[in-house]
């Protein structure tokens, strides 16, 4: 077996295992769900789009709604993932495996990346679908992919990478303290109160996705401080520009993990 079908292996399984969990499912419907009811009194940002509006914006709409909160479901979900391991004991013989440590982080990640991504497409296209019947307009449902998957997934990218990684130097319990903490920080807190990445390119909340899509602002461009290079004015170069670098942040700690996981072994 070649060292790619070595990997897509780890990522079936992984798959497979993460996709079970009862947790995740129940974790995201309740999230969803809530966010749902609570949307109209979230302010004009996530209110309900008027009767005339188009695909593009009702799903684009949806997708910047459950991004607000759910990504803090998949941190949680994903926290103790490679502390299992360690604590059943099955890392030494992972480590064993001929596919080596960067083939089974990645595999782990995509898998779990796929996994967790899963719930969040199915309550897309559950939108989709309601969107559809409500507005007489099956656009909704080829919107709510593009949506989701500009919007919602690089943030779940984002998030997945360092939520496998960080529990193993943190501890899980620590690192979910942390990580809700940072997510009000830096996807929430505005700006204009304290310095945080709100708005920024490195925002996990597809903002710049959301802005590029809508056709209208809803970030933080142009306002003044230390971290107002990493605003600049929402287009489809800037959208892309932040997707690149959620997803490339994001694998950063896996890096980090399989140069730390190697060392261990050579030593």
């Amino acid at each position: 077996m070649t060292r790619m079908g070595e990997m897509l292996a780890v990522v079936r399984y992984e798959y497979r295992m993460q996709i079970r969990k009862r947790s995740l499912w129940i974790t995201i419907a309740l999230l969803t769900g809530l966010l749902a009811v609570a949307r109209s009194g979230m302010g004009p940002r996530y209110a309900p789009p008027p009767p005339d509006a188009s695909a593009r914006e009702v799903m684009t709409r949806w997708a910047f709604l459950f991004v607000v909160i759910v990504p803090i479901g998949f941190g949680m979900a994903l926290a103790d993932r490679l502390l299992r391991d360690r604590r059943l004991r099955t890392s030494e013989l992972l480590a064993s495996l001929p596919i080596g440590v960067g083939g089974r982080l990645g595999g782990t990640y995509l898998g779990s990346v796929a996994a967790t991504g899963t719930p969040a497409l199915l309550a897309m296209l559950a939108a989709a679908g309601y969107e559809a019947v409500r507005r007489g307009d099956v656009t909704m449902l080829p919107w709510g992919v593009v949506a989701f998957a500009l919007v919602l997934l690089p943030g779940l990218a984002f998030v997945a990478g360092f939520a496998l990684v960080c529990p193993l130097f943190l501890s899980a319990p620590l690192f979910r303290v942390l990580f809700v903490g940072y997510w009000f920080w830096g996807n929430v807190l505005l700006p204009v109160t304290l310095p945080t990445l709100t708005g920024s390119l490195l925002t996990p909340n597809g903002g710049y996705a959301t802005s590029w899509l809508l056709g209208t602002p809803v970030n933080y461009a142009g306002i003044p401080g230390p971290l107002s290079f990493l605003r600049p004015a929402p287009t489809a170069a800037t959208a892309a520009t932040s997707i690149a670098l959620l997803v490339l942040v994001g694998l950063l700690p896996l890096v980090v993990a399989g140069l730390f996981q190697s060392r261990r072994r050579a030593a």
